[in-house]
């Protein structure tokens, strides 16, 4: 089974598990994910070399989490996300030459002070799929895992049942590549560097 397909299971069956304790967090992520223009020194299967443009396109994600320490005005919890493939034009100069695209699922530990602003941090672990396609390059796929914090602000409704809630949210990588010396090099040194989200849900 595909990570991603893991990780899309793991988020549904967690739902009716932890409904009734109170803990659960479920919510949508509309995000830019921003990378770095990159070189390639040694290109093969349709890619040129030469200085290509840095690649920022925008998606959509899904997140469920559980709070498993819960101390009223903190909590700590288990978080699960994934993200569909989110594509960008992949420019060579002036010239397009297909698609950069950014696929992830993650796992990872988050925190909440629950002030009347609320604070969050957190740490996941990212299984990343990056692909290049086009016209005139055939579609080739890269994987890499790497470990991401996030900080986010927002601020939340307490309502007698679920409480609905909004966070604004930046994300980075704990390593980066900046090697172009092949095509795979080369999509992990222009995958996502920086990522910037508004995040809303509920929590039951």
């Amino acid at each position: 089974m595909k990570i991603s397909s893991a990780v899309g299971c793991a988020l549904l069956a967690l739902a009716p598990a932890t409904v009734h304790a109170g803990g659960l967090e479920v919510g949508l992520l509309v995000d830019k994910q921003v990378g770095k223009a990159q070189t390639l020194a040694a290109p093969s299967n349709g890619l040129k070399a030469g200085n290509y443009d840095s690649v920022g396109p925008t998606g959509v994600g899904f997140r469920a989490a559980y709070t498993f320490l819960d101390l009223k005005i903190a909590g700590v919890g288990a978080v699960l996300t994934y993200h569909p493939k989110a594509e960008g034009d992949l420019k060579l100069g002036s010239n397009n030459l297909g698609k950069f695209g950014s696929e992830y699922s993650s796992v990872g530990l988050q925190a909440d002070w629950k002030f009347i602003i609320n604070l969050n941090a957190g740490i996941d672990y990212r299984f990343e799929k990056l692909t290049t396609s086009g016209p005139g390059l055939p579609s080739e796929t890269t994987n890499q895992g790497r470990p991401w914090v996030r900080a986010g602000v927002g601020f939340s409704a307490p309502l007698p049942v679920v409480s609905p809630f909004v966070r604004l949210e930046v994300a980075a990588p704990l390593s980066t590549s900046s090697k172009g010396d092949s095509n795979e090099e080369f999509r992990k040194a222009m995958s996502p560097s920086f990522q910037v989200a508004l995040y809303g849900g509920i929590r039951f």
